[in-house]
């Protein structure tokens, strides 16, 4: 494996590219009566998702033809210090219905670890980027997820993974944990885009949060742009043979195999906490 570093402003603008290209070509694509998909009674797979892809892995593919790739429709390939995860179209289910709610994304994991993010919205034409320790942005200027609503007054996120709809067992878990969180606030959304969630989140149109057993395509994306944007969030592993939760202190955490809970600041997040735990 090469272990050649390349500078994140670099990777940045290269991600950012390759979701411009993707959304690009799905909001060309939106709303075409004749959408070819296949439909499931828990997802859609259309081949917008696989153009989209193909079109934003070329741009990766261009400018670091060695670096491994992750692709939601296409899996995994190389092998390299820096890999590409990429969410083509974040809200499939969305986009055949005519639902003007999706993304595209794209993380650069560095040994690992989530280092860069890019979120485009291509209908309102919005870019959201991230770099570790570095902030966040929308549309090229700074941005913070603060908010002045309590959580009795605010709106939350629900965000679960596609494998854990597709488990009987974690699908009843996840009905719980929703309606604890939505007995704290005002009301709980879920809208299957959970990239164009994540940016409202970072930007402080929401007031949390709570990811159960989300896919790794959307949260590495989504997680490290909150978090560069000044969420409070607190991550838990789940135990499966114990049935317990550990929470995880490394900071760079993503709760794929477990719970994620994020909110502009350490009481809304803590009370969040709280609710979504006794639940499970």
């Amino acid at each position: 494996m090469s272990d050649y570093a390349v500078e994140p402003p670099l990777l940045e603008a290269v991600a950012a590219r390759a979701v411009r290209a993707g959304g690009d070509y799905l909001a060309d694509a939106f709303r075409d009566v004749d959408v070819e998909a296949e439909y499931g009674t828990d997802d859609v797979k259309s081949a917008a998702d696989r153009i989209a892809e193909d079109r934003a892995l070329a741009v990766v593919g261009d400018a670091f033809p060695d670096h491994a790739v992750h692709g939601e429709e296409s899996g995994r390939d190389g092998d390299h210090r820096y890999e590409w995860v990429v969410d083509p179209l974040d809200g499939t289910n969305n986009f055949a219905a005519g639902i003007p709610s999706f993304a595209t994304a794209a993380c650069v994991l560095e040994d690992g670890e989530p280092l860069v993010s890019a979120i485009y919205e291509p209908l309102p034409d919005s870019l959201y980027l991230a770099r570790r320790g570095d902030g966040a942005t929308a549309d090229g200027e700074p941005m913070t997820a603060d908010s002045d609503l309590s959580l009795p007054r605010g709106t939350v996120s629900f965000v679960v993974g596609l494998p854990a709809v597709r488990d009987d067992d974690h699908r009843a878990v996840a009905r719980e944990v929703e309606s604890a969180v939505d007995a704290r606030c005002k009301r709980v959304i879920n809208t299957w885009s959970p990239c164009v969630d994540w940016g409202l989140l970072a930007r402080g149109g929401l007031e949390g949060l709570v990811a159960y057993r989300p896919d790794v395509y959307e949260q590495y994306a989504g997680a490290l742009l909150a978090e560069e944007s000044g969420v409070v969030r607190r991550v838990f592993d789940i135990d499966e043979e114990r049935g317990e939760l550990r929470e995880m202190t490394d900071p760079a955490a993503t709760g794929v195999d477990g719970l994620y809970v994020a909110a502009p600041d350490g009481e809304t997040c803590d009370l969040l906490v709280e609710a979504a735990t006794e639940a499970l």
